[in-house]
């Protein structure tokens, strides 16, 4: 770790107007003096959703639709090595853990951005980090779990950035691991994707041989328990092309989130991807069920049946592109375990074709369908949707992005958030044309990365980097703020915002984080972490009525 100054201006909201060898990893002494090296472990949150049923719900918010219009930045702090930043805070009473793309694991002072702890990794850190009590020869600890682009997984001592484990989970020489693991019951379980997909755009690979799958992980020591692929059979060889280069299949049906854990029915719940190669599945482009304790497939229910395509198809006549040819509409989000208002338990998921699902977690029959928008390859529901049982509602952000190569993209974009009645589907209100991209290019106006909802809000982070606070009841904007921007760094330097998409805004008492900048060709890249903040008044204010309506119950 290197030793910077730790700076620290008041940055009040008006004063700003998408591979390594294994290595080792080492933690480190505190950065500076003036922040306590030890970080706290009360934490606020199961991992990459608020809890281990990806409903994206937040019930731990003094940000409400009163107060929410006060937001101002409290500071920002520049995520290294590259700009398209890529994992999720996790935050704890004084802390908040976060990585970047040179593979640093920080732990972060939450009211200042002033840098505790930094632990080095050979790999860009991809995933969101969850945390759960590991066994340790010094006792039990509470461990960050987090995973890099290339296949490794991690365990770090919570407290202090020590090395606890590091693993290999991909079986594949192309894993790429996208999807964030989840920890429950001394497991982690650990969702599996590859890069294969895009290596098959070179005419002399033989594409192609991943299969989707879930690892879990003994928590304690990183050592495997069991590994479910979701194409059971091998793949075989199924042609040539180019005289002697081998097609093979099945292949593909990689999985990109996060598990969801079902525990009143011991099952881990996973959305999968398109198929990478002839012959395609029943398995991709669906829900499916595993069993907890040994990974056994319980059910599957298929969305798209016939998707198969890879990154070849972009190119006319290419050998590795299957017969089938796409659409390529995955499951890119998880599932979101909830209830309807009556409690009776629903599964709600959305999917890449602008589909949004409710579906029977015992078996998987489904209960609803809805379709907003057109979808697409980068269109519809990328990476989450998010509940809100009290209202009765689901969200679902949609993107919709125009792709030129998209042939199967056609009918009239409908980019935004949606409010959907979760015992129908049916559309209760809409938020859309917020985004602008005046004056920002590359840009687009879709909305993909995931949202967060709490007892009276959703929050919002825009492809043109554009953030928003809604009504819960009624999709008004309550609150917005630009993000592309420069911004004084609180470890030394600048900072750039751009677009939001992937992981979306963390929220929990009175703050919001969010990382700002995702660089592709239709895009701006960006390199900041932000942390918005309630001025001090209206959190007492919260406090008050909240004592209040106990003592009034009471």
């Amino acid at each position: 770790m290197k030793n910077q100054p730790c700076h620290r201006p008041r940055l009040g909201g008006f004063a700003f107007l998408v591979l390594a060898l294994i290595g080792f990893a080492s933690a480190t002494q505190p950065a500076f003096a003036e922040c306590a090296a030890t970080a706290g472990t009360n934490f606020t949150a199961h991992g990459w959703s608020y809890d281990e049923k990806n409903t994206r719900f937040q019930p731990d918010s003094a940000i409400n639709r009163s107060n929410v219009g006060e937001l101002e930045l409290a500071w920002a702090f520049r995520l290294d090595g590259g700009v398209s930043p890529h994992s999720f805070p996790l935050v704890t009473e004084d802390t908040v853990f976060i990585g970047n793309q040179a593979g640093q694991l920080m732990a972060l002072e939450k009211d200042t951005g002033c840098l505790r702890w930094s632990t080095e990794t050979p790999d860009e850190i991809r995933t969101a980090i969850t945390h759960g009590p590991v066994e340790t020869a010094e006792g039990t600890v509470e461990a960050l779990f987090f995973s890099g682009r290339n296949g490794l997984v991690w365990a770090l001592n919570a407290a202090n950035g020590e090395v606890i484990w590091s693993v290999e989970a991909g079986d594949h020489s192309m894993t790429m691991l996208t999807g964030s693991p989840t920890y429950w019951g001394g497991k982690l379980y650990v969702p599996i994707s590859s890069t294969e997909v895009i290596f098959a755009m070179l005419p002399w690979y033989g594409c192609c041989t991943f299969r989707g799958n879930v690892v879990a992980l003994d928590a304690n020591d990183g050592s495997e328990v069991w590994r479910s692929h979701v194409i059971p059979e091998q793949p075989e060889v199924t042609g040539t092309h180019h005289l002697f280069i081998q097609t093979k299949g099945p292949s593909g049906a990689p999985i990109w989130s996060a598990p969801t854990i079902d525990a009143a029915r011991n099952q881990v719940l996973v959305g999968t991807g398109e198929n990478y190669s002839s012959p395609a599945t029943d398995t991709s482009d669906a829900i499916i069920a595993m069993d907890m304790d040994t990974g056994a497939i319980k059910w599957v229910q298929q969305y798209l049946a016939g998707d198969a395509f890879n990154v070849s198809c972009g190119s006319k006549g290419h050998g590795n592109c299957p017969e089938e040819d796409g659409p390529d509409l995955d499951f890119g989000a998880p599932p979101a375990l909830s209830q309807m208002p009556d409690g009776t338990p629903m599964l709600f998921a959305g999917q890449k074709s602008g589909g949004v699902y409710a579906l029977r977690p015992e078996d998987g029959s489904r209960v609803w369908d809805t379709s907003i928008g057109r979808g697409g390859m980068i269109g519809g529901v990328h990476w989450s949707v998010a509940v809100n049982v009290a209202e009765g509602l689901v969200f679902a952000p949609i993107s919709d992005m125009a792709l030129e190569f998209d042939r199967n993209q056609s009918g009239e974009a409908s980019p935004g958030l949606f409010a959907l009645d979760m015992e129908t589907g049916e559309r209760r209100w809409e938020a859309t044309g917020l985004a602008d991209c005046t004056g920002k290019d590359p840009c687009d106006i879709g909305l993909s990365a995931a949202i967060t909802a709490t007892d009276e809000l959703v929050f919002t982070g825009w492809l043109d980097g554009t953030l928003a606070a809604h009504d819960a009841q009624t999709g008004e904007t309550l609150w917005r703020y630009d993000s592309v921007r420069s911004y004084p760094a609180v470890n030394g330097g600048t900072t750039e915002g751009g677009t939001i998409d992937v992981h979306g805004p963390y929220v929990v008492g009175d703050m919001m984080f969010i990382q700002s900048g995702y660089e592709h060709q239709f895009v701006l890249g960006g390199n900041a972490l932000l942390a918005f903040r309630l001025p001090t008044e209206e959190v007492e204010e919260v406090a008050a009525e909240d004592v209040a309506e106990e003592s009034a119950y009471e």
